[in-house]
């Protein structure tokens, strides 16, 4: 469910964000040594200038300045959908727009609290989802900076994206993201018993 909280705002547009663009959460947040870069700060983190939001509200645009896979630095736009589920981007993204007001657009794109700003670190992002998935009941399982590459790149594989699809939305010069792709213990057996029958065949 979408929040008018801002720290929560901040945090559904955040998780959906980098769910939706395959993100790094090195892609996202920043620290608090970053915020004295000045002017400088926007050649190296999101700021809310680059976000653009579709009149239409259909897709939004995010530059990403800094990418691991951009090593020119010439920039990157990431085209997003929106979705009719709970976790649209777009939806959340105008939420967080709304709350935002008060800041410039040249003004850090998440932080953490209204007010008394802090930077939105990868710490408190980890921190944050581990104790969603404890709420949600799924333990404290092993959540990192690639979580959510991983998790977007496992879902969709599952709903059947193509391979060819799966490199593009993941930003991949190669097939290197079949290692994010996870597998469920039913799946792995029913992927093991037919690498291993024809061996049981011929004993």
């Amino acid at each position: 469910m979408l929040t008018t909280d801002y720290t929560n705002a901040v945090l559904y547009t955040a998780f959906t964000l980098a769910f939706a663009g395959f993100q790094r959460v090195g892609e996202f947040m920043d620290r608090e040594t970053d915020r004295g870069l000045g002017e400088s700060f926007a050649k190296w983190f999101l700021i809310k200038q680059h976000v653009r939001v579709s009149a239409d509200a259909k897709y939004m645009e995010l530059t990403l300045t800094s990418s691991k896979r951009d090593q020119f630095r010439k920039g990157i736009t990431l085209t997003i959908a929106a979705s009719s589920d709970p976790a649209c981007p777009v939806k959340a993204m105008r939420l967080l727009q709304a709350r935002d007001q008060h800041r410039p657009l040249t003004a850090p794109l998440l932080c953490v609290r209204r007010l008394n700003l802090q930077a939105f670190t990868s710490q408190h992002v980890v921190r944050s989802r581990q104790q969603l998935a404890i709420t949600a009941g799924l333990g404290n399982g092993s959540w990192n900076g690639h979580s959510f590459r991983r998790g977007a790149a496992t879902w969709a594989a599952q709903v059947g994206n193509p391979e060819a699809e799966i490199e593009i939305l993941e930003r991949w010069p190669s097939d290197a993201y079949k290692a994010y792709i996870e597998f469920s213990r039913d799946e792995q057996i029913s992927l093991s018993k037919p690498f291993q029958q024809p061996q049981s065949q011929s004993t």
